[in-house]
């Protein structure tokens, strides 16, 4: 994970020159900045299950019912 990081990291210094929002924005955001963060959501989705997920929706849903599980734990 952490190396995964640093790649993103560096792919935002190469691109230095771009504002955050110019980095992140769906029409200017550079290729290897795109698959850097695709590179570190497949090793974090790998923490939590062993197929990946198949889009941002699907990750939030699964998140959502570990909080909710976690949580009914904790009340009982």
């Amino acid at each position: 994970i952490e190396a995964r990081v640093f790649e993103i990291l560096d792919c935002r210094e190469r691109h230095s020159e771009k504002t955050m929002a110019e980095l992140y924005d769906p029409d200017l955001s550079p290729s290897d900045l795109i698959i850097a963060h695709e590179n570190l959501d497949e090793i974090v989705d790998a923490c939590y299950r062993k197929r990946p997920f198949e889009d941002d929706s699907e990750r939030l849903q699964s998140l959502f019912e570990m909080y909710e599980e976690m949580i009914m734990v904790e009340n009982k």
